[in-house]
């Protein structure tokens, strides 16, 4: 096995492709962390925001529940041992930041909860209601209309469904439960940030560090679209079977948030104090 400009044996005793490849390996596990980085960035923007505003308008408990909740469950791949294990930097460092950024995952969706519910738009915050009403399980003019319990409800009706049927196209080697775990949970990454874009389009106009949350879900997606490119060339002997599929879900999630980002250059372009969408 082998390729490239590594595949003599000579050449990597030499020493060039071994360096080469050791700063390939750190690559890889840069993006890795810096993904988690990134997302630990976005409750940073949350938590500033509420500290700022001393106010939850704008933001979709939804989707913060939702990426919280992806997040918590990320700390099972650790235990079941289906996390990226780094070559070149500490393990520890990255069960050490999923925790972290678990912690304060749960403690902002706490906060907000207890300190800033009443300042949270319900009404607006109703994606998923449309396809109730539209099978007639939910009137509109019905009190649970603005429940953000039946919206979510909605949500992980559609993360459930949408994880079976990408059970059925993503290539893996584990059981259905672990499979099914991973399914699940790149789905709720998916659409985690739907409902909070939903809200966005209401308003037309999005606060600098609401806009920055967005990005940096962005960047987080980026990071691992670029460590599965990156991959072939740092390890030539292996070739993860899932990559092809993993890449066309980064590449999809980050078609999702691309109207956003255009707004959010543009914006930025004409020295816009917010982001001005459509």
């Amino acid at each position: 096995a082998g390729g490239g400009e590594c595949s003599g044996a000579g050449q990597v005793i030499g020493g060039h492709c071994l360096i080469k490849m050791r700063w390939g390996e750190l690559l890889l596990d840069g993006l890795i962390h810096g993904s988690d980085l990134c997302i630990g960035g976005t409750f940073v923007m949350i938590f500033l925001k509420l500290r700022k505003t001393k106010s939850a308008s704008g933001l979709s408990l939804q989707t913060l529940a939702t990426v919280v909740g992806a997040r918590v469950l990320h700390l099972l791949s650790h235990i079941i041992g289906l996390h990226y294990q780094p070559t070149v930097m500490p393990w520890f460092v990255f069960p050490t930041i999923d925790v972290i950024n678990a912690v304060i995952g749960v403690s902002l969706l706490v906060t907000l909860s207890l300190n800033f519910y009443n300042s949270y738009e319900k009404a607006k915050d109703n994606f998923g209601i449309h396809a109730l009403e539209k099978l007639k399980l939910v009137s509109e003019d019905s009190l649970i209309r603005t429940s953000p319990f039946v919206a979510a409800s909605v949500l992980y009706a559609v993360v459930a469904v949408l994880a079976l049927l990408w059970y059925l196209v993503r290539r893996s080697q584990h059981s259905f439960l672990i499979s099914y775990f991973c399914c699940y949970y790149e789905c709720m990454g998916a659409v985690a940030l739907i409902p909070q874009l939903w809200m966005f389009h209401q308003d037309k106009r999005v606060s600098p560090l609401l806009a920055n949350f967005v990005v940096l879900t962005a960047m987080n997606r980026l990071c691992t679209l670029c460590f599965w490119i990156c991959y072939p060339r740092v390890f030539y002997w292996r070739y993860p079977d899932n990559r092809g599929i993993q890449m066309a879900s980064e590449t999809l999630n980050l078609l999702i948030l691309s109207d956003f980002l255009f707004y959010w250059a543009r914006s930025k372009l004409r020295g816009d104090t917010e982001v001005i969408l459509g």
